[in-house]
């Protein structure tokens, strides 16, 4: 079906006052995605022209929509929000087919089959005015205006005016109208300001219609479908139904999720067959895994690639970052910023890496600082070791070549190179290019001074007890004769 006669308007100036924060509502999050750019993309893709009324924070609103729809979207300013009838006044200017589709900017959850039924029955009945109603008794939908049938009238009465009982008038208004272009021109000066609110509303068209006897057409449409958005507690139950399609959809492409009402998961993150999915598991926008991976439970992952057979263990952070075929990472692991870690690589326990690609088949699995480094194929790198990277004004690059042995708490200074089928002894402080098939070792010379720990712990007398420098057998110690031999002690 096209819709070539048809152009949008999305309303999208208000003040957002019911959220408290300040701040325009639109460029709230739902599923990683800012609220007003769903209506936009579907209206996108639907291929209409689209012009976006914006008032309140509009820089901000135009911002986040020109982001990624920079050449789709035309703007017009509502300088006072002085209601829905009042904007849609305001993008007159722009109104060039023959209708005119308009809707709220807070409807996250709407699709195009509504969009097409209301097209298919505003076009089969040459209708004035079409709308889309819901249907919905819970108290919580009292916000919404109630459409009030007769026999021979229909008109809509906005919440701040409607005196009946919701419970009973429960047909609702979803905020969504297809009109004439030629009925909109001759009637839009005739809408009247309320007495109550102050303010033009767009829903008087439908009564004027009526009055003059003109076609108005309405469908039906689930209440989750087409809710708006005016609190919080309205933006987190509509993520949870759009998390639960997203979720709903992956499982039907043979992902397993653990306990699916604990993930996070945005809208524009891909999942491969096979793969297991954790609880608390937060995959974040732009993330995309391969096939039988495993990503365990509470690990967050944002803007990377996990890719087949690849596993994520528990509570590690992964972000802007490729993990390869059969890479390891975490527990507790935190790979971050365009790091790369190849086939087969694993990445253990309470590891940071950084800036820093990690060879295949390389391991690095205890306590470690991975940062601005080369490590190639095969390479062991021990405990505790780190790269440092940093002299307080500039970075530094570390490269340990294939088939390397780094033992536990290394500490290699940048820029250093540490070259093929070498190692580093346990406890080194590299600081110089390490040669092919060469040991180094950095650390000073171990002293033992044999008996001396009887003196540490000899028993107190009384008089000692009460001497301050006494009770700090050490420091005393430290001061005496048997230390004052720094080149043989080691001290």
């Amino acid at each position: 079906m096209t819709l070539k006669s048809v152009q949008a308007v999305i309303l999208a100036a208000g003040k957002s006052s019911r959220f408290k924060t300040g701040k325009t509502k639109l460029v709230e999050k739902i599923c990683g995605q800012e609220m007003i750019l769903y209506p936009v993309s579907l209206l996108v893709d639907l291929k209409l022209p689209v012009t976006v009324v914006v008032g309140f924070q509009k820089e901000l609103v135009e911002k986040t929509i020109t982001r990624q729809f920079s050449h789709d979207v035309t703007f017009v300013h509502q300088t006072e929000q002085l209601g829905t009838g009042h904007a849609i006044a305001c993008s007159q200017s722009t109104w060039t087919r023959d209708h005119i589709l308009i809707m709220n900017g807070d409807m996250p959850l709407i699709n195009a089959d509504i969009v097409k039924k209301l097209y298919e029955r505003h076009i089969q009945k040459d209708a004035a005015i079409s709308f889309v109603t819901a249907h919905n008794c819970d108290p919580s939908a009292a916000g919404y205006g109630r459409v009030i049938k007769a026999s021979d009238s229909i008109e809509i009465i906005e919440a701040k005016e409607f005196k009946g009982d919701t419970s009973e008038s429960c047909c609702i208004n979803a905020g969504i109208y297809l009109v004439k272009r030629t009925f909109l021109e001759e009637n839009i000066q005739d809408l009247q300001q309320s007495a109550i609110a102050q303010e033009w509303y767009i829903t008087d068209l439908i009564k004027i219609a009526s009055d003059k006897k003109l076609g108005v057409e309405t469908i039906s449409a689930s209440f989750d479908c087409i809710r708006g958005i005016n609190t919080f507690k309205e933006l987190w139950a509509a993520e949870q139904i759009k998390k639960s399609e997203i979720i709903q959809h992956w499982m039907d492409h043979g992902v397993h999720f653990s306990i699916a009402h604990n993930v996070q998961i945005d809208l524009n993150v891909t999942i491969g067959t096979g793969t297991f999915i954790g609880s608390g598991a937060h995959l974040l926008t732009g993330t995309k895994v391969g096939k039988n991976c495993t990503i365990d439970a509470f690990s967050i992952l944002k803007n990377s690639v996990i890719k087949d057979g690849a596993s994520v263990l528990s509570h590690c952070v992964v972000s802007n970052a490729t993990i390869e075929e059969s890479a390891e990472v975490g527990p507790f692991a935190h790979v971050h910023e365009k790091s790369i870690i190849q086939e087969k690589a694993v990445i253990g326990n309470f590891v940071e890496v950084k800036k820093s690609t990690v060879g295949q088949e390389s391991k690095v699995k205890h306590l470690s600082y991975i940062g601005d480094a080369k490590i190639g194929k095969r390479v062991n790198i021990g405990a505790g070791t780190i790269t440092c990277n940093y002299n307080g004004t500039d970075k530094f690059k570390t490269i340990v070549e294939d088939d390397v042995f780094i033992g536990s708490n290394n500490t290699l200074i940048a820029p250093v190179t540490i070259k093929k089928h070498s190692f580093c002894a346990a406890g080194s402080t590299i600081t110089k290019d390490v040669p092919e098939h060469a040991l180094a070792i950095a650390r000073e010379r171990q002293t033992n001074k044999e008996g001396y720990a009887r003196n540490l712990r000899k028993p107190k007398t009384a008089k000692e007890s009460d001497d301050k420098e006494a009770t700090q057998p050490f420091f005393a110690a430290f001061k005496s004769n048997d230390f004052k031999n720094n080149s043989e002690t080691g001290i």
